[in-house]
């Protein structure tokens, strides 16, 4: 009898493929079966510009010539020599110049025998593409190394460059006096990167001996030496503050340190751009001004320390007690008039006679209370002037901004108001709302009377943006205008270790720095690191590169990273982490935790402990055979995330052989070949005209009849939910010596006396769980035996890796006390006694497996699909749900059509969204955006149960989120798509709506993030364009 869980026989692959080592550990392989049309490989060098007229290789560097093709990967050999050598055998301290020649010596003639470099090194003698060249290769590789893993290889290299500069002997020749001039003149063989003269920024960033960076200062220098080093970091530890874990470190002062007189300092050249000058690009900043008269003068007394306390207002402006007083006030520079902020947002406004709703209202809030009054929800322009924010919109009759000169102001809100108050309404979209009494407008409109004139009740303003971290910064700013506090002490939470820390915030420090990401980091990482468990349990994943350490702010089952510490406008976010002080929902504040930042898991653990690692990707050419007219149809097949693409030949984006560069890889940008391979891959998907889960595929067997069948009947397979466990999901496939005999392609067959035999062993099915087959033919049946070796392996892995997903989603849904488990669970003890239906747990549960959901490959672009599954959508806001397989790429929604009994989900062209200018709203404003009588608050929720096993009980808006868009250009746009996209749309412009509904509460706040995510670095990436859309608009002038 087979076991429960049946490990698959491992897959015989070419002796070229067996020498790739994974290093990457959250990489994923890619494979290319079968050969490739020799058009589509001259393509490729057309594309990628491998011409002989070239000066520039496809690594960027220049060359007087480019005749012959050993030159055409000289580049790659040398940029991963290193990792050659260490791969087959070498170790780091052995790497020298004489080791590096004979690795590049030795690359260059494996390059030369192997399969791919014979090929494109014979080319130029060939006259004909109309055949088929090469075999099978690994995506990525070259001769055995991932050039991909560019991370690795940067690693190795300043390893080796590193060591070799420590066995140099690097002597001081000259130190000219610090108070007449400050430099150092550097050994002879480092003279052509230094400057005649005094340093300069460009000399010290060029200087082999200087790698202390851009934030290093002069140090004070010793009185008992004079060849002490000039140059030190300007803060090596982390800040020192007290937690409960570790105290304090005593300071004691050095003795030995002399004090530079002020004309000493003034004397000393700057090494480097100050951080604190205002002409820094780091924006403009509260500073601490001296006068620049001397400050030691001796007729003059010093200030009572009672007089120096006493000092308020103007008298402590220019110390360093204003610039911590002003350090978070945003409005304290601006004069009345001034635009503080400014962005485009979704605003819904509501009015309520019941002035008690003014006390931690959310969406929760939103859906119980009654007699509210709401305005249709819009796009604004919100700016915040001083103490109240104006929200413009258009006007109704055309022209007249033209006349006037300015935009409608709709509706104030003050924001010096006792009664005004500032809530997070929904922390899933980060939505916030703002309670105020009514405030009445120069241009009052008599259908929003109540909005403006009533004496009594509150206006309620429901704020979304387009990026999170922009709504977080609204937030965070409001929050502190309006009177929130510092704490003297934050709590960092561990879920790992299922403990907590507490950072104490003094008085003495720098907030910003006390608070900065890297200083918890290096803090949490010194003071837990004391804990028994700490080195298993974090360092190991964090040593073998499968997680990162991260902050990230929860509330209940809801995580969001802190992972932008740049604005929208490419300045510093210095409150990126402590602004989630200000993300109190219904009263609950957030709390700080920190984190292993997991990616996309790439293996699985099964019940009875076997630990199963995704099997690579596969793509290649195949002929679809028709059943009806066994006719050929050229199909391209790919698998991304567990998912089979069908493409046409013409759009499919193969991969570059080993020796080409991949496609869209731009040597003159910024573009790395992982960025180029993750593009293509997502170019792939822009241009599927199907899609077929794997999970669909109960069997994939070889052709065993020469006509093909259209369906199968085999009931023991279509309804065995685990027949891919079984031993006759494996069953040996028919091979014999006829299978190496064929040469495969119109060769092969114009050889075979049996032609129709031939094209029946080149072939291989699938059998679809609704019963139909569909059939393949391969070049020849050695390529046709490896698609059916892969894909077994392929559609045994998905189906465990989502049945993984749904029960940990479970677990995650009960421990953090969304809902009861819905099916007791069994207890194999005692007398097999069924246990009523758990209760759920507090919401305060560690819940370290909820960084699944949340992983870094989605932030970080490690593969093409950023997120996918199966959801209903409807276009607008009327209609039926439809079924359909959502796929998030970058800056796009892809949809593809689930029929019951299809064999082929295709794409639905004119519904792919791009997430340019798109908002993603949900849960009660999500609802209340549906028509009437479409949503119904009462409603109970219903217990729902899925194909991969997982259950859910959910309300109706918990499951509910709307995409606003315009529609755009769907594609990877270029220079030539710049002018489309620098159209700013107007305010009053209809958007289009896609209203989604997922299967649970869970999967809906991941969507939700994901798609906020995608939507962040779509913003980032076109930062031109962006401010163009948040400053279009006059508003009236003060």
């Amino acid at each position: 009898m087979a076991s429960p869980y049946f490990v698959p026989p491992p897959i015989t692959v070419t002796p070229a493929l067996e020498t790739t080592k994974k290093t990457d550990s959250h990489s994923h392989g890619r494979i290319f079966i079968g050969p490739m049309p020799e058009k589509v490989l001259s393509r490729t060098e057309i594309q990628t510009g491998k011409k002989k007229k070239r000066k520039k290789r496809w690594f960027g560097v220049t060359s007087t010539t480019s005749d012959g093709d050993d030159e055409s990967v000289s580049d790659v050999i040398r940029e991963h020599a290193l990792t050659f050598f260490i791969n087959h055998g070498g170790r780091e301290e052995d790497w020298d110049e004489s080791a590096e020649a004979c690795a590049r010596e030795e690359m260059l003639q494996k390059w030369k025998d192997s399969e791919w470099g014979k090929i494109l090194r014979g080319r130029k003698e060939s006259t004909t593409n109309q055949r088929w060249v090469g075999g099978s290769f690994e995506v990525g590789k070259f001769l055995g190394v991932d050039i991909l893993d560019e991370g690795r290889q940067k690693s190795l290299r300043d390893s080796a460059s590193s060591r070799m500069m420590s066995t140099s002997q690097v002597h001081l020749s000259e130190v000219v006096s610090v108070a007449q001039e400050t430099f150092v003149t550097a050994p002879s063989q480092f003279q052509s990167h230094l400057a005649s003269g005094p340093s300069s920024p460009d000399t010290l960033q060029t200087n082999p001996l200087n790698d202390t960076g851009v934030n290093d200062l002069l140090r004070p220098i010793s009185g008992s030496s004079s060849t002490s080093p000039l140059l030190r970091p300007l803060r090596r530890d982390p800040i020192q503050v007290r937690s409960e874990l570790a105290l304090r470190p005593s300071i004691v002062p050095n003795t030995n340190l002399k004090a530079l007189s002020d004309g000493d300092v003034n004397a000393i050249p700057s090494p480097v751009p100050s951080l604190l000058s205002p002409t820094s690009k780091k924006g403009k900043g509260k500073i601490v001004h001296y006068s620049d008269m001397s400050v030691n003068n001796a007729d003059e007394a010093p200030v009572p320390p009672g007089e120096v306390l006493a000092r308020t207002g103007s008298a402590v402006e220019d110390t360093s007690a204003g610039a911590a007083q002003a350090a978070f006030d945003v409005s304290s520079e601006n004069r009345w008039g001034d635009v503080i902020m400014r962005d485009r947002m979704l605003v819904r406004v509501s009015y309520s006679k019941d002035e008690s709703l003014n006390s931690n209202f959310d969406e929760y809030q939103n859906r119980t209370s009654r007699h509210l009054e709401y305005e249709d929800w819009g796009e604004f322009i919100v700016a915040w002037r001083k103490d109240r924010l104006e929200i413009y919109e258009d006007f109704h009759t055309p022209g007249k901004e033209w006349f006037i000169g300015h935009k409608h102001l709709a509706f104030i809100v003050p924001l010096n108001s006792p009664k005004t108050k500032l809530f997070l309404y929904s922390f899933v979209d980060l939505t916030f709302c703002i309670v105020c009494p009514p405030t009445p407008v120069r241009d009052e409109s008599k259908s929003r009377w109540f909005l403006h004139g009533a004496k009594q009740g509150i206006n309620i303003f429901v704020f979304k943006l387009k990026s999170r971290t922009r709504a977080v910064d609204w937030m965070w700013e409001l929050w502190r205008h309006m009177g929130g506090q510092i704490p003297p002490h934050i709590e960092v939470h561990c879920p790992a270790l299922e403990t907590r820390m507490k950072i104490d915030i003094s008085a003495d420090d720098d907030v910003l720095d006390v608070v900065s990401r890297g200083n918890i980091l290096e803090l949490c990482t010194k003071t837990l690191g004391t804990l028994r468990d700490w080195e298993y349990v974090v360092m190991r994943p964090l040593a073998d590169g499968s997680a990162t350490l991260e902050l990230a702010w929860r509330q209940e089952t809801k995580l969001d990273w802190v992972w932008q510490e740049e604005d929208v406008h490419g300045r510093p976010r210095d409150w990126a982490v402590i602004s989630g002080l200000a993300l109190k929902q219904a009263g609950k504040p957030a709390r700080l935790e920190i984190r292993l930042g997991h990616h996309f898991p790439t293996h699985i653990h099964l019940k009875d402990g076997t630990h199963l690692d995704e099997p690579p990707s596969i793509e290649g050419y195949l002929d679809r055979i028709k059943p009806n007219s066994q006719s050929k149809q050229a199909t391209y097949l790919v698998i991304h995330n567990g998912n089979l693409f069908a493409l046409q030949p013409a759009y499919a984006h193969p991969p570059s052989p080993p020796g080409l560069p991949p496609e869209g890889y731009n040597p003159d940008d910024a573009s790395t070949l992982r960025e180029a391979e993750v593009r293509r891959g997502a170019m792939q998907i822009l241009e599927a005209i199907g899609v077929n889960d794997l999970r669909s595929i109960v069997a994939v067997r070889r052709a065993s009849h020469i006509i093909p069948q259209p369906v199968h009947d085999t009931p023991n397979v279509r309804k065995a939910p685990g027949w891919e466990d079984e031993e006759g999901f494996w069953t040996q496939v028919d091979r014999s010596a006829s299978d190496d005999e064929d040469e495969g392609g119109d060769e092969g067959m114009a050889k075979a006396p049996n032609k129709a035999r031939v094209r029946m062993r080149r072939s291989f099915e699938l059998l679809l769980r609704s019963g139909h087959v569909v059939r393949f033919e391969a070049h020849s049946p050695r390529v046709a035996l490896e698609w059916i070796d892969r894909l077994r392996a392929l559609v045994s892995y998905w189906k465990r890796r989502h049945s993984v997903d749904a029960r940990e989603e479970m677990d995650i849904a009960q421990e953090g006390g969304v809902h009861r488990r819905l099916t007791p669970q069994v207890h194999p003890h005692g007398y097999n006694h069924i246990s009523p239906p758990e209760e759920p747990r507090d919401s305060e549960a560690a819940l370290p497996g909820i960084g699944s959901l949340y992983h870094w490959c989605l932030m970080r672009d490690c593969r093409s699909i950023l997120k996918g599954g199966k959801l209903f959508v409807r276009k607008g806001l009327r209609g039926q749900f439809e079924y359909v397989l959502l796929i998030l790429i970058s800056g796009h929604i892809v949809q593809f059509h689930i029929g019951p009994r299809a064999s082929l989900h295709h794409r639905r062209k004119k519904r792919t969204i791009s997430l340019q200018d798109a908002y993603v709203c949900s849960g009660y404003f999500a609802a209340k955006s549906l028509p009437q009588g479409e949503f119904n608050p009462e409603a109970a929720p219903v217990a729902r149960r899925y194909q991969d096993g997982l259950e859910a009980e959910d309300m109706e808006e918990d499951t509910l989120f709307i995409i606003w868009y315009h529609p755009h250009t769907i594609g990877f746009q270029d220079g030539s798509g710049a002018d489309k996209l620098s159209k700013v749309p107007p305010l009053s412009k209809n958007r289009k709506a896609a209203v989604f509904r997922t299967r649970s509460k869970l999967e809906r706040d991941s969507w939700c993030w994901a798609l906020n995510c995608e939507i962040e670095k779509v913003i980032r990436a076109n930062q031109g364009r962006e401010s163009k859309v948040r400053e279009a608009g006059n508003l009236i002038k003060t």
